[in-house]
């Protein structure tokens, strides 16, 4: 008799897994499946935006031109490039020479060249002091000649139009000065700055 109330024993025991599950197991175990799932669902979206063809910039309706093509903006994206690097941080190599040692972006840099040449043609000549400039380039300027907000003649790091490589300082005569005000606008710019009838900028063509 003893061994079969022992066999009795044994057959009512329950062992851990065979014991009913708290609510607060349950729904430990659902986070756990959940969060699994959802880091699976993650992964495969990585992986398939990773091996997703490029889109076509063109499809976007830029035109591309020779340093744009890789950004993936055209010809009047004007502003462009500053927006992707950041105001004074555009890499030489995404930049056009105007004059030794000046350079503005692509677009502004064509439309520079064909205004200097109708300028030239119609017996006037200009001379560019000062085209794209970087954070330190401003940084000194505003050193040497003050905020426009204390009275000087620069603008804060990182909020000049040059650091966008949109504008010029010009040594212009009396005739180049007055050839400006009239026919700069037809190649896009324009004098942005009160009482500096040296700063032009790309406004883009209207």
């Amino acid at each position: 008799m003893p061994e079969a109330k022992n066999a009795k024993d044994w057959s009512m025991m329950r062992f851990p897994s065979q014991t009913p599950r708290s609510p607060f197991s349950r729904m430990l175990r659902i986070g756990i499946v959940t969060t699994s799932l959802s880091i699976l669902i993650v992964s495969l979206l990585g992986f398939a935006y990773a091996l997703w063809p490029p889109k076509d910039p063109g499809a976007s309706g830029f035109a591309n031109t020779p340093t744009a093509t890789a950004a993936g903006f055209g010809a009047e994206d004007i502003g462009m490039l500053g927006a992707i690097y950041g105001n004074g941080k555009i890499p030489a190599s995404e930049l056009e020479e105007i004059a030794p040692g000046r350079k503005l972006i692509p677009v502004a840099a064509e439309r520079f060249m064909k205004m200097k040449r109708a300028l030239h043609r119609d017996g006037h000549e200009l001379q560019v002091n000062s085209a794209y400039r970087t954070l330190s380039e401003q940084e000194g300027l505003i050193k040497r000649h003050g905020l426009l907000s204390d009275g000087g003649t620069a603008a804060p790091v990182g909020e000049s139009d040059h650091g966008l490589g949109l504008s010029v300082d010009l040594k212009l005569d009396g005739d180049a000065l007055r050839w400006m005000e009239s026919r700069a606008g037809s190649f896009g710019f324009k004098n942005t700055v009160k009482g500096e009838p040296w700063h032009w900028t790309y406004m883009g063509e209207s």
